[in-house]
This record gives C-alpha cells, sequence and structure tokens, in this order.
C-alpha cells in the first residue's frame, strides 16, 4: 500500500493567527471537502468518520509560527492523510474556536454582551474564553475598529464576529517539513501478515514490524507500541524456528 505523510501540521499564512505563535486552545477543527476528478473523496471520508459528509476533529490547537498544530490539527491530519496527499496539502479547513456555540448561538451571546458592555470597546472587552491577542485578531478580522465601542457596533458586524468565532476558514497551503512529520501511513497490506508471529502469509521466514507495516495511529504512544510489540512478537517467533 503506497505510503503517505500522516501526523503533521498545516502551514498557513493569515493574519488571523499571523505574529501570535504559542497560544493554545480547545478547538473544533473540520476539513472542508472539495471533490477530485477521478477520486472519491465523499467515499474516502465516509470510511474515516462518524459523520459521513465531513472531517472533524476537536482538541487543544496550537498557533504556530507556521499556521496550525497540536492534537486537533495532527489527528485530522491522521483521519485524512490519504485524502490530503490526494489535495496535494492544498485545502481549506473551518476553526471552530468556541467549539460550544454554534453561529447562531455565538450571535446571540454577543447581541447580550452589545447591550451590556455598550460604553467599552469590543477590541479591548474579550467576554469568551479565548486568549486575548487572538479575540483582538479576530475583531478586527470582523470589520470592527480597535477604538469602537459595542454600542456602535452593526447587527452585520456582529455576525462577523460570531462567523470568526465559531467558523473562521483558513487556506492551508502546505504541511510541516519532512523532519516533523512524525508517521507514514501505507505500507505492508495487513492481509499478508499473520498476527500471531507478525510473518509473511506470503513468504515463509520473512517478518515485519514497525512503520512498515500499514499501521499508523494518533499521538500517544501508540505507533511506538505497534512497533515494540510486533517486534516483540517477530523475535519470539524466529527464536522459536
Amino acid at each position: 500500500i503506497a505510503p503517505v505523510p500522516s501526523l503533521f501540521t498545516f502551514n498557513i499564512k493569515d493574519p488571523r493567527i499571523d505574529g501570535i505563535p504559542g497560544l493554545s486552545l480547545n478547538a473544533r477543527v473540520e476539513l472542508i471537502s472539495r471533490d477530485i476528478p477521478g477520486k472519491n473523496i465523499t467515499g474516502a471520508i465516509k470510511t474515516r468518520s462518524l459523520k459521513s459528509e465531513t472531517l472533524v476533529t476537536e482538541g487543544p490547537l496550537l498557533i504556530t509560527h507556521w499556521g496550525l498544530s497540536g492534537p486537533a490539527v495532527l489527528k485530522l491530519s491522521s483521519w485524512g492523510a490519504r485524502i490530503l496527499n490526494d489535495y496535494k496539502y492544498r485545502f481549506r479547513i473551518r476553526v471552530n474556536w468556541m467549539p460550544d456555540y454554534h453561529q447562531q448561538g455565538m450571535y446571540s451571546f454577543l447581541m447580550e454582551v452589545k447591550n451590556i458592555e455598550a460604553k467599552k470597546t469590543a477590541y479591548r472587552t474579550c467576554p469568551v474564553d479565548i486568549p486575548r491577542r487572538l479575540w483582538g485578531k479576530l475583531v478586527i478580522a470582523a470589520d470592527i475598529l480597535p477604538d469602537q465601542k459595542w454600542a456602535d457596533i452593526s447587527k452585520k458586524q456582529l455576525q462577523a464576529l460570531a462567523a470568526q468565532l465559531t467558523s473562521s476558514e483558513f487556506l492551508v497551503e502546505g504541511k510541516s517539513t519532512f523532519k516533523e512529520e512524525f508517521v507514514t501511513a501505507g505500507g505492508v497490506d495487513l492481509k499478508e501478515i499473520d498476527f500471531k508471529t507478525f510473518g509473511s502469509r506470503i513468504y515463509e521466514g520473512l517478518y515485519f514490524a514497525g512503520e512498515v507495516l500499514n499501521i499508523d495511529a494518533l499521538t500517544g504512544g501508540y505507533n511506538f507500541q505497534s512497533a515494540w510489540s510486533g517486534a516483540y512478537l517477530a523475535a519470539m517467533a524466529i527464536s522459536e524456528n
């Protein structure tokens, strides 16, 4: 099975996350899928997601110097490894910085804030649980001026801010460099392996373990454990023979 990179970070150039590396928060990240001639992207997504329409993950999200990283991104890159390879690592994602809210719910909340904090500036008044520097970036992205008071913010601007908080779209223009890729998906087809010995079902006396097999998992030590366990069983089988 052809190998493809897995567990990698996303390269993104966008003013909303520029200049604020190191910020981390819980967020939902969703792949915005698109069709490719000759590729059954929808079918591929259905085999990798509990939701048939898209790939979506939730967890810690880290803003880096080059884009986005963290468990939420790594998990998406693992589940979508072959799909993202088909996209040649140029695709769009949607980030919900406030995963407990949907867009309409956030808009209603911001309307309440507008009434309560009317005399304060929106840029300096962060009413949600995200880093203040990110809040300021999203306020500007919603076309709200730094000195604009809540009372003077229009419904259109509030809707734009709600969208930025719950549905920010980003263009991914590549993945992390080779040294920062953790795992490779693909390898020897598992149908050809006897998992009692990790020996080949096709060639007697040939054993496999680790990343050469079509086994790749999420972060957390699972890939190491798979390699160690497989190597142990293979070594035991070899010694017995």
